[in-house]
């Protein structure tokens, strides 16, 4: 039942990291440069969204940073 409960948790960080980072990429990109900079950086917010979602920790650290 926890190792469920943790895969839910989970699941439900990961979409939540890669979707605001794919959106804030595709907001600057749109402001920036249009709709070419919206796909590039929503694209590469994507990416870096997956990544954070992946290693919590380093997720973590740039949290604490800030």
């Amino acid at each position: 039942m926890i190792k469920a409960l943790v895969a839910v948790v989970r699941v439900i960080l990961t979409v939540i990291v890669v979707g605001a980072a794919a959106l804030m990429g595709a907001v600057l990109g749109w402001g920036w440069h249009g709709w070419i900079g919206a796909i590039a950086l929503g694209t590469v917010g994507f990416g870096l969204g997956a990544l954070l979602a992946a290693n919590p920790e380093l997720l973590l650290g740039v949290l604490a940073e800030m």
